[in-house]
């Protein structure tokens, strides 16, 4: 191991173009932008082909958790419906002023998977890029214990996690959960838990797993060539 702690071999790594190509692929600007905009209160209205939607919310998540639908509740199979479902809620302005039973809601829901102007597979693909996107700030805490629980998008869960971002941010209660992204209130939620939890110095920048693990094969290879160059 010695023989590795050379100015010459870390020479060789800083170096080599296909570790230097990994390392931008770990920090690329893109990876970061769906939440920095959110930050940036620069989202605004987006589209999934021809519909526009607006950003998915607190309120959105817990709603689409009442009505079971699947993409939340990965209990069932996401099917049409549980699409079309999923996009007028992500498209409403404003969930309070639905004025219709909530059985009625599929029937009103009915043709918006349509109005994308996309095939299913290619909205599901948008959809779960939203997700992603959304709750990719929660990818800096550590991992629980029992990562299997299950969720519960409930009451409690809202005025919990929009209660830490009221705090942090100053931003009144009902614009946290009807009009911040939920990527920018999970932030908030993880810059708390930074702050004020014990383990908060164990919160940090997600890394890609599939990369690191290419970068340590790199660098294994290039010990191993510098090694047998040496005659070791």
């Amino acid at each position: 191991m010695n023989d590795l702690a050379t100015p010459q071999f870390s020479a060789l790594l800083a170096a080599d173009p296909a570790l230097k190509e990994l390392r931008n692929q770990l920090i690329e600007r893109k990876n970061f932008a769906p939440d920095t905009f959110d930050a940036l209160l620069l989202s605004g209205c987006d589209h999934i082909g021809a519909l526009p939607v607006l950003p998915l919310t607190l309120a959105k998540w817990s709603f689409l958790w009442i009505v079971e639908n699947p993409i939340v509740t990965g209990k069932d199979q996401i099917d049409e419906t549980a699409i079309n479902v999923f996009l007028y809620v992500l498209s409403s302005p404003d969930l309070r002023k639905l004025n219709f039973p909530l059985p009625e809601l599929p029937v009103q829901a009915r043709d918006y998977s349509r109005a994308t102007g996309l095939d299913l597979n290619l909205i599901w693909s948008d959809i779960k890029d939203i997700v992603k996107s959304a709750f990719y700030p929660l990818k800096m805490i550590p991992k629980p214990d029992d990562p299997d629980q299950e969720s519960f998008y409930d009451g409690a869960w809202i005025t919990w996690v929009a209660s830490i971002a009221v705090r942090e941010s100053g931003i009144p209660y009902d614009r946290v959960i009807h009009e911040l992204p939920l990527s920018l209130v999970c932030n908030f939620y993880v810059s708390y838990l930074r702050r004020e939890t014990v383990d908060g110095g164990k919160i940090k920048r997600p890394q890609n797993g599939k990369i690191m693990d290419q970068i340590i094969e790199r660098v294994n290879f290039l010990a191993q060539e510098f090694l047998k160059n040496k005659g070791k």
